[in-house]
């Protein structure tokens, strides 16, 4: 009797660890990316992953993904996306520079980029919403615009990049870094969690006709969503820039990509909604980061680069958001 007793609780036991997996997979495959590229890399670049130098180059990259990502978790979580941030970094790592150079002044140089990045934010929500077209147009036409800018700006300098002529390396620094990425973390956190900001974008994603119906003024909150992943934009550029000390006409051009495969990574569903977590951004962040540098230390060849993480973001779209009868949600 004793020994079926057993088999029942650990068939129970089975039971419910298989439940948890299967209404939480994107977590599972999540933490088991992340799990599976500190262990692989950390074998295939014979021990060079964990170098100092290394380190402080993840920490530079996961530094910039991770606070623009934060950001970008407003918009993601009501199903929409934004493609023009890459060209925007690099339209306000040029203006940051021109404005430091010609006045010393940092403080101005990001007052500007931020003001940008909040009328920036609003024409995205607003004009969305009153042309009743999807995010991505709009955004397609910021990007075209902020890639028109970035071209006009670095061809009327005569040079092919432009560098800023003010130390930045005290943002370089570890602790700053990691004193940075904890407190907007820490800010995203309480905003997304326990304030109507994130209650409303997350009931936007998941029924946008039902949370209009329950009195929610939905334009008001995908304006403030997009001017909030505005901020992160502003503050994430200017970590850009002090990594490179310079920008050119390529400066800042992935990033949309690479934001949008960080959330996805951490096992943010590209229809957003009740499951987008704060952990999507930060997991899909060192995660993101570590496969792109791993895969750099371990020997790839940079063209097979782009061919595995188009491969694994494939796998992982195709493990975390599939549904009966669907590929992907939407």
């Amino acid at each position: 009797m004793e020994g079926i007793k057993k088999d029942k609780n650990m068939q129970n036991s089975f039971g419910k660890v298989m439940a948890y997996m299967k209404s939480h997979i994107s977590d599972v495959a999540a933490y088991a990316g992340l799990i599976l590229c500190v262990t692989v890399f950390s074998v295939t670049s014979g021990g060079r992953l964990w170098s100092s130098y290394n380190i402080s180059v993840l920490l530079e990259s996961v530094c910039v993904y991770m606070i623009v990502a934060l950001g970008a978790l407003f918009v993601y979580s009501m199903g929409y996306m934004d493609i023009s941030v890459g060209s925007q970094m690099g339209v306000y790592c040029l203006l940051i520079i021109l404005i430091v150079n010609a006045t010393g002044s940092l403080i101005l140089a990001f007052a500007v980029v931020l003001a940008l990045t909040l009328l920036c934010g609003a024409f995205n929500g607003f004009v969305a919403v009153w042309l009743k077209l999807p995010s991505i147009v709009t955004s397609l036409f910021l990007m075209f615009v902020f890639g028109g800018l970035q071209m006009l700006i670095i061809e009327s300098t005569g040079q092919n990049s432009i560098s800023v002529n003010l130390s930045l390396s005290i943002m370089l620094e570890p602790w700053f870094i990691l004193i940075s990425i904890v407190i907007v973390a820490a800010v995203v956190f309480y905003f997304f969690n326990f304030t109507k900001l994130g209650k409303y974008t997350k009931s936007i994603g998941a029924n946008e006709l039902a949370t209009a119906q329950c009195g929610v003024n939905t334009t008001k909150w995908k304006v403030i969503a997009y001017m909030v992943f505005g901020v992160c934009v502003a503050i994430g550029t200017m970590f850009l820039l002090a990594r490179t000390g310079s920008a050119g006409k390529s400066t800042g051009s992935s990033y949309a990509m690479d934001v949008m495969l960080s959330l996805i990574l951490g096992g943010m569903p590209l229809s957003g909604g009740m499951k987008s977590k704060v952990r999507s951004a930060i997991i899909g962040s060192f995660t993101y980061a570590l496969l792109s540098n791993g895969l750099i230390i371990s020997g790839v060849d940079i063209n097979m680069v782009y061919i595995i993480k188009a491969a694994v973001f494939f796998i992982v779209v195709a493990i975390s958001c599939r549904e009966k009868g669907v590929f992907l949600p939407r």
